[in-house]
């Protein structure tokens, strides 16, 4: 159903491009590839399932005797929290902030108990204890945060179902997804979690590095609003797709119409005409469209193909779209251009506006 982005509304570059290739057909009196009769823009490929994604983190088992001697320390609050039936159903989001909450609280505690080392030798083993689960949940938190960027809804919606097709006009939240998936992307950062060189001046701004829930879910609900990956990849596959056949089919019908000597023919100026108001018009700003987001968003990819957490499977996806298919589509485009460049210079014409 997401592949009939023809029936949405407003004016798409799928549109631009097929009334460029009817008029094309027209003036140069040949019939179109057959792929420009159907008006169904072919899908991206299918991103791997969830359940293949998904990184199974272990939960740190704490008796009894070791939970009520938290209950002086806000971690025995967190691990209450944890194992009520809400918490054990938590989204991938909302797992995420309580682990950045449970790091901040284990490390607080830890501090805390290690302080009363040398007056209570149960608290010096209960310090221990914490140390070796905090060290374990630092491991894992790299993990949940891949759970959340390969199996929540938002992410999976903005990295391979799109609404619609870029447009000059109509964009939404795409330059805010910018953002947004740049924030998802600080929360990897190890520098978010607390470190063992922090001195305790500093633990007073601990509580700011912890993940705030409304700003993660905000922030979340514009990816999937825009879904801006997604539009971007499949306006350039778009692209990419029709301009290569258009380009096959001009290169024999371009090089049969005449120009003497230079001069252009009537054919040859509705030719440049038709270039004019529709590539140059309509499609070329989109691809500047294309061009602008994949540059903004590159530094984003080559970070995720990067990390040790993502899967090899959703990195392929990534490589796939970010880099094999940008590449194609800047060749396709190149290619199309260089056949306008060279027919107007025999024929001596500029692609300007028509009178």
């Amino acid at each position: 159903m997401f592949a009939l982005l023809g029936c949405f509304g407003g004016s798409t570059v799928k549109q631009s491009i097929d009334d460029y290739a009817a008029r094309l057909s027209r003036v140069l009196d040949t019939p179109l590839p057959d792929s420009f009769n159907d008006k169904i823009t072919t899908p991206l490929p299918k991103l791997a399932d969830s359940a293949t994604l998904k990184h199974a983190i272990e939960g740190v088992n704490i008796n009894l005797r070791e939970f009520y001697a938290l209950q002086d320390c806000e971690l025995g609050t967190v691990v209450a929290e944890r194992n009520t039936s809400l918490g054990k159903s938590q989204l991938p989001s909302q797992r995420l902030v309580y682990e950045s909450k449970l790091l901040n609280v284990l490390k607080s505690c830890e501090a805390a108990l290690t302080k009363e080392n040398e007056s209570n030798q149960r608290n010096a083993a209960l310090a221990a204890t914490i140390a070796s689960w905090r060290e374990q949940k630092t491991q894992d938190y790299s993990k949940t945060w891949a759970n959340l960027v390969q199996g929540s809804q938002e992410l999976r919606l903005a990295l391979n179902t799109p609404e619609r097709l870029f447009s000059v006009e109509n964009n939404k939240d795409a330059l805010s997804s910018v953002n947004a998936l740049y924030y998802i992307n600080s929360l990897s950062n190890k520098e978010l979690l607390l470190s063992d060189t922090e001195t305790e001046a500093t633990n007073e701004n601990n509580s700011e590095r912890i993940i705030e829930s409304s700003e993660l879910e905000q922030q979340l609900k514009i990816i999937r609003s825009a879904r801006l990956p997604a539009t971007l990849w499949h306006t350039q596959q778009t692209l990419t797709q029709n301009l290569s056949l258009l380009t096959n089919m001009l290169e024999t019908e371009l090089d049969a119409v005449s120009c003497p000597e230079g001069r252009a023919s009537d054919k040859a100026k509705i030719l440049r005409n038709v270039f004019y108001l529709f590539f140059i018009e309509e499609i070329q700003p989109v691809g500047s469209l294309v061009n602008q987001y994949h540059y903004k968003l590159a530094p984003l990819w080559e970070d995720w193909l990067a990390q040790p957490s993502l899967h090899e499977e959703f990195k392929r996806y990534i490589r796939q779209q970010s880099q094999d298919g940008f590449n194609q589509y800047s060749s396709v485009m190149k290619a199309h251009v260089n056949l306008w460049q060279g027919f107007l210079g025999r024929c001596n014409l500029s692609p300007v506006a028509p009178v």
